[in-house]
């Protein structure tokens, strides 16, 4: 071969390779469409951790126990009754009269139990004798009795203490679950009106 041949068959390479080239990119240009991607797979070691969960809202606080309710709202209350006076027979020095009385329940469906019977200090002359405490209906129940000097003694007809004396008694009821009891408290001169 010459080197005109040589030269013939390269340029005729070159023309050949242009137009396939030319084919080929024109073709490759029609034929070409945007890719249509329906997912993406990537390795297991590139891909992304999943976004970290919501933190849980914090628990709302416990309702605080209702408390127990208070034994005066939940237990009859306290009520004096069968109250009798007269004179102390055989004493006239010092003339002293007495009064008798029971200390009850004011519902007649539900007792209370009578725990203490507090005078605080007598005055001269006074004596206070408590009897059974314990249970108190509406009928029955720890009794009192008092003697002492009145202002009609020794006849003791309209009895009127000379000296005042405060009784504060202490009770509960079955309804109270915690042991615990309330108080009330009461004036003689209150009791014999």
């Amino acid at each position: 071969m010459s080197e005109n041949d040589d030269s013939n068959s390269n340029q005729t390479l070159k023309a050949r390779r242009r137009l396939l080239l030319g084919l080929g990119g024109g073709a490759a240009i029609s034929a070409w469409h945007k890719p249509l991607l329906n997912a993406i797979v990537t390795p297991a070691h590139a891909m992304m951790s999943p976004e970290p969960p919501e933190p849980p809202e914090p628990p709302e606080p416990p309702e605080p126990p209702e408390p127990d309710p208070d034994p005066e709202d939940i237990c009859p209350m306290i009520e004096i009754g069968n109250v009798t006076t007269g004179p102390v027979s055989g004493t006239n020095t010092p003339p002293v009269c007495t009064a008798t009385f029971d200390v009850l329940s004011s519902d007649a469906s539900v007792d209370l139990t009578i725990l203490s019977i507090d005078t605080g200090a007598l005055p001269a002359d006074v004596t206070i004798d408590i009897q059974d405490l314990g249970d108190a209906s509406s009928t029955t129940g720890p009794r009192i009795v008092w003697q002492g000097p009145a202002v009609d003694a020794p006849f003791c007809t309209d009895l009127e203490p000379t000296d005042e004396v405060t009784f504060t008694i202490t009770a509960t009821c079955t309804a109270v679950t915690n042991g615990d009891t309330f108080e009330q408290t009461f004036t003689l001169s209150d009791i014999l009106m």
